[in-house]
């Protein structure tokens, strides 16, 4: 929260919490040179190096190679993760790569990195297809293999938390693998990493990251555990992002969007995102829009019909955006609240509606189905209904 505000909503103690963080998250400055010591620590001998092919062209994968090969890890590099992640590219890389003698995988990467290598350690010790674990608690066992997750963009979350999401082309919809088993061992957040990001994905990733803050600062699963991070990652990444969208060289903004997005995730895996990530499962399916900018067209409309049962919520996320002054009331909450922050979408390059991605009516159905589908829908802290859903995407159009 910002300094000096005051916090507004109630704690409520009064249901049972649950708060996990079974990932070990180190963080620093050059901190990915010292990958081999690490795995070396977990008592590990032969990785798999998970990442793109772009960011071993570019230079970014080379400190973590130079640490396993300085540490006497054996490794081997598999560059194949160049899109989001799809049932196929994950099934056919399990079937492809030989994990037998692989006692860990360090995945350096977006998200997408990050979510192939704990769906590659499931299917590694498992079998099967990846989509045989779509849902909740279907990951059988602890993983045997370790994930080391170096994250290279600052947004997802996926280095701590406890899934991967997916797209079954199939079906035009993305999915979730849902289960504190997938959560990597170690997370190392290092923002020398992120200093190549291009300035979209810079925006499109910080999104994601502020997305997650606020949906799991309004959910129902909120606590006192939670709430702290998912506020202190709302200001960090308000503050740090417009600096380093304009300036991607600006270390210290780097690490305020860096430490914002992971803390974000650590809120969102113990409280749970809720309508807007819903939302954007049929949405990102269907038009195939980077995810990030989907969270922030998407976000504001959800926040504003939220607000309607948790002001005093909307209150708190305003504060730490800076929208707000810290002896604020409920009354402050406006529509010029909800349009600063559509402002700061678009300061960020995050603009446009549905249209532009070649939106059609008969899409409507899709996405109000695949919306109440969700299992994110039951931690919102209005359950919404077919007619809600339909008049938040009309605003989006």
């Amino acid at each position: 929260m910002v300094a000096g505000a005051k916090y507004r909503a109630g704690v409520r103690l009064e249901r049972w919490m649950r708060f996990d963080l079974p990932t070990s998250w180190r963080h620093g400055r050059g901190l990915a040179a010292k990958t081999g010591d690490i795995i070396k620590e977990l008592g590990c001998k032969q990785s798999l190096l998970l990442t793109d092919a772009a960011l071993i062209r570019a230079g970014v994968v080379a400190p973590v190679v130079g640490s396993l090969a300085a540490a006497g890890i054996e490794y081997t590099i598999c560059g194949e993760v160049t899109q989001e992640p799809t049932v196929a590219l994950v099934d056919d890389l399990a079937a492809k790569l030989d994990l037998t003698h692989c006692d860990s995988i360090v995945a350096v990467g977006g998200g997408s990195v990050i979510d192939v290598a704990k769906s590659l350690a499931a299917l590694a010790q498992f079998g099967g297809s990846i989509g045989d674990y779509a849902g909740i608690n279907r990951i059988p066992a602890p993983l045997t293999r370790k994930v080391i997750a170096i994250p290279t963009t600052a947004g997802t979350g996926s280095e701590v938390t406890d899934g991967s999401a997916l797209i079954d082309e199939a079906a035009q919809t993305k999915f979730l693998v849902l289960s504190t088993l997938l959560c990597p061992t170690v997370a190392i957040t290092d923002p020398e990493m992120t200093l190549s990001l291009p300035p979209s994905v810079t925006a499109h990733s910080g999104a994601d990251a502020l997305t997650h803050a606020i949906e799991s600062y309004l959910s129902r699963d909120a606590s006192i555990a939670t709430e702290p991070f998912s506020l202190k990652a709302i200001a960090l990444i308000a503050q740090g992002l417009p600096r380093v969208y304009r300036n991607g060289k600006d270390l210290a903004a780097r690490e305020q969007v860096q430490i914002g997005a992971t803390m974000a995730m650590i809120a969102g895996m113990n409280a749970h995102m809720g309508l807007c990530h819903a939302l954007l499962m049929p949405i990102c399916g269907l038009y195939h829009m980077p995810h990030g900018r989907a969270c922030g067209m998407t976000i504001p409309y959800v926040l504003e019909f939220n607000a309607r049962t948790c002001k005093d919520k909307a209150v708190d996320i305003f504060m730490a955006l800076g929208f707000l002054d810290p002896d604020s009331g409920s009354e402050a909450v406006s529509e010029s609240c909800y349009a600063r922050l559509r402002d700061f979408f678009a300061g960020i390059g995050i603009t446009g509606s549905l249209c532009d991605y070649n939106y059609h009516a008969e899409d409507m159905p899709v996405i109000v189905r695949e919306t109440l589908a969700s299992v994110q829908c039951r931690y919102n802290p209005i359950v919404p209904t077919g007619d809600d859903i339909t008049r938040i995407v009309k605003r989006m159009i």
